[in-house]
């Protein structure tokens, strides 16, 4: 008869490609500022990514030219941002990836002070986001911080 071996109790392959994961986010982001502004670009770049389906009407215009008027700048442009680049979209899959390393309330918090901050000078929203959690401003951003905190301290635990 063969002698059944106990279950190991942590996969070292899983160990091992966290400590990889952990020790690539610490050098791409290099201080817990930077894994502020890791989550802030990510934000940005899931704006920029082309959509999960398309929403235009789909339809058949025929051919007309070009109104002379209308060319040149006369017209009211929309201007979008260009599509993300490789790097901005593995700097997002980092932090999808280092995320999931946080609780459940502090990820929806992270990933909330993230888009508000999006395309903004001034920086997240905390009136916003505390009606959102029903706290006061100052309690939603230091409960962000401590978040963003204790991520980056378990990053150098796994390196």
């Amino acid at each position: 008869m063969q002698k059944l071996s106990a279950p190991k109790s942590a996969n070292p392959s899983t160990t091992k490609s966290r400590s990889d994961l952990a020790r690539r986010a610490v050098e791409e982001v290099g201080d817990v500022a930077g894994l502020l502004g890791l989550f802030y670009t990510a934000a940005e770049v899931e704006r920029r990514l082309p959509r999960a389906y398309d929403l235009r009407a789909k339809g058949c215009w025929p051919q007309y030219a070009d109104d002379p008027d209308l060319a040149f700048g006369y017209n009211d442009a929309v201007v979008t941002p260009g599509p993300a680049t490789s790097r901005e979209v593995t700097n997002y899959d980092l932090a999808l990836q280092i995320s999931q390393w946080l609780d459940e309330d502090d990820r929806k918090l992270v990933w909330a002070a993230s888009h508000s901050a999006a395309k903004s000078a001034r920086g997240p929203r905390w009136k916003a986001i505390s009606k959102i959690l029903r706290v006061h401003p100052a309690t939603a951003k230091r409960r962000t911080e401590r978040a963003i905190l204790g991520l980056w301290h378990k990053m150098l635990y796994l390196c």
